[in-house]
């Protein structure tokens, strides 16, 4: 039996097989447009060491290795890991797979960039946690080295968040009625998951920091990193209150 994670760490138990069907809709055609934009904006070289930090099930690295980019994924979950792993070897792509936990790497100074896509920061109990996450990027980065990191964008969350839906999702056992229930509780944006198949009845809860642009900047900052710009989504939008994301990016001087 999985042990229960503590509700502080929810990161433990949601990103299991149950999120790999949940959250299928995400392409490996999307990663590779969120890619390209990354590669516009970012003084990036063919040859480059990437490190993807909460790489998921690899769609991103998978999209970096059209680039030739050297690829290192960390996740803290098996089974992210193992089916990024699968992804790979059927795509003949090598990459080093570690499992860590983001606030204390097993590296030093090796990477000439540093990638987080779509929402894998602000997962902590803490904002002290969350800068340790920043203060590691730095630290197993080279002099000189550049980083992206993408937030939602508070404002434009709030404004348009769906308190309820449901849905119907094709899974391993069969068709699933899948309930989610969103809700801001301080400065969190909170999901509640509720699963229903043949498997049987099954409960996640998501929750990341939510961190307006001042406020992250000043963590950027605190942590010695430096930045080169922010966009507002992949289009190559630039950052107001009307745009779904917070995508920064910047260097290590």
């Amino acid at each position: 039996m999985m042990a229960r994670a503590k509700s502080d760490e929810w990161y433990k138990s949601a990103f299991q097989d149950d999120y790999l069907w949940l959250y299928k809709h995400r392409s490996e055609e999307a990663a590779e447009i969120e890619v390209a934009t990354a590669i516009k904006h970012l003084p990036f070289e063919s040859g480059q060491s990437v490190l993807d930090l909460a790489c998921g099930a690899g769609r991103h690295m998978l999209a970096l290795s059209d680039y030739k980019a050297r690829l290192t994924g960390v996740d803290l979950s098996d089974t992210l890991l193992e089916q990024a792993q699968n992804r790979f070897d059927s795509a003949g792509v090598k990459a080093r797979l570690v499992k860590s936990d983001m606030r204390e790497l097993p590296f030093d100074e090796e990477f000439d960039g540093i990638t987080m896509w779509f929402t894998s920061f602000g997962y902590f109990e803490k904002t002290s946690e969350d800068l340790k996450v920043l203060l590691e990027i730095k630290r197993v980065l080279k002099p000189g080295g550049w980083w992206w990191i993408d937030l939602p964008n508070p404002t434009h969350l709030i404004k348009h968040l769906v308190p309820h839906s449901e849905r119907e999702v094709e899974g391993p056992n069969g068709t699933a009625r899948v309930t989610e229930n969103r809700s801001i509780v301080s400065d969190c944006v909170v999901k509640r998951i509720e699963v229903n198949d043949t498997a049987g009845h099954r409960r996640y809860t998501e929750r990341v920091r939510l961190y307006p642009p001042e406020r992250f900047g000043y963590m950027v900052k605190r942590s010695g990193l430096t930045t080169l710009g922010i966009l507002g989504d992949y289009d190559g939008s630039t950052l107001t209150p009307n745009v779904p994301r917070q995508i920064w990016y910047g260097l290590k001087l």
